[in-house]
């Protein structure tokens, strides 16, 4: 298969790095996750992401967690996309070939981190450098201007890469609000390109803008939600696909009602393991576990809206 063959459709979790409380991996526990999404309809993942805590791990570490989720995901899941950005563009060409050596479908990458490109050409000449590490693997752009600091419009980095060539490019992460940006994204590439939506909590809106594919954190433990919400679209029913969008917002309200911040890892192992039965362990520092308090009122929230009920 050719590179611009690759599809992918539907959900891909972004999943979370199981550890030990003393900070170690815990990769034994990928294989009971692996079954979890599985059983919710979730069959693709996006490995060592920001929800994974790669920028947070070493370079053999992040090899090692690749390989177990390859390895795990054998038989089981569609897709392993394995995200090898970080700040040097070196770095990113040893975990790219990396990842094509263990037989990852794709890789996905950042920009560096520290020094910045500021311009779409400058993302396509990084990504020509990091995509032919892996000539064999389709090469996605991660868009997360919230913690890459890089503001580029996607849309003009699809313009310079008429000109600066990058034959493994197949698409893009697309983590931002800028529905303008995605939505021109979506015409401009017309098909050629998969342009995966990264907000979970207005996925619907990316639905009815033409998105097919959805990267993100909630997907580990509410897949069922957001599938549930993408087959009453598909059905014409956006009634119940707007009540499942309202659940999702519900959960991203009640991370948001508490005196931490919105969305962190901490947070969401907790949510993890409590839904999955799993122990995904404490957050790699500076991130840190949220007070028994907040967790409390956080878990009350989520009762009062049927969360739990819903993701059953």
């Amino acid at each position: 298969m050719s590179v611009m063959d690759f599809q992918i459709d539907g959900l891909v979790a972004a999943p979370f790095t199981p550890m030990k409380d003393n900070g170690d991996l815990n990769l034994p526990l990928i294989d009971p996750y692996v079954d979890y999404l599985v059983a919710q309809g979730v069959l693709n993942t996006f490995v060592c992401g920001s929800t994974g805590e790669g920028a947070s791990l070493s370079m053999a570490e992040r090899k090692s967690l690749a390989e177990k989720w390859v390895s795990a995901g054998k038989g089981k899941l569609t897709n392993v996309i394995v995200h090898v950005g970080g700040c040097s563009i070196t770095d990113s060409q040893e975990l790219a070939r990396h990842a094509e050596s263990i037989g990852a479908q794709a890789i996905a990458t950042l920009p560096t981190c520290v020094f910045r490109p500021t311009t779409g050409k400058q993302v396509a000449e990084q990504l020509q450098i990091i995509g032919a590490a892996a000539p064999s693997l389709p090469l996605f752009f991660y868009h997360l201007p919230d913690m890459s600091k890089v503001y580029i419009m996607v849309e003009d980095l699809l313009d310079a890469l008429e000109t600066v060539k990058v034959p493994t490019f197949r698409g893009c992460k697309y983590t931002d609000y800028n529905m303008l940006d995605y939505g021109r994204c979506l015409v401009h590439s017309n098909g050629k390109y998969i342009m995966m939506y990264g907000r979970d909590e207005q996925g619907l809106c990316a639905l009815v803008m033409g998105a097919t594919s959805f990267v993100g954190s909630t997907f580990n433990y509410a897949g069922k939600i957001y599938n549930r919400m993408r087959t009453a679209y598909d059905n014409g029913d956006l009634e119940a696909a707007r009540k499942e969008q309202s659940m999702s917002q519900a959960l991203k309200r009640a991370r948001v009602l508490t005196n931490g911040p919105g969305m962190d890892i901490g947070l969401n192992k907790y949510l993890m393991t409590m839904t999955s039965g799993i122990d995904f362990g404490p957050p790699r520092p500076p991130m840190q576990r949220r007070s028994e308090e907040e967790l409390a009122k956080i878990k009350a929230k989520l009762q009062a809206c049927g969360f739990f009920e819903a993701v059953k």
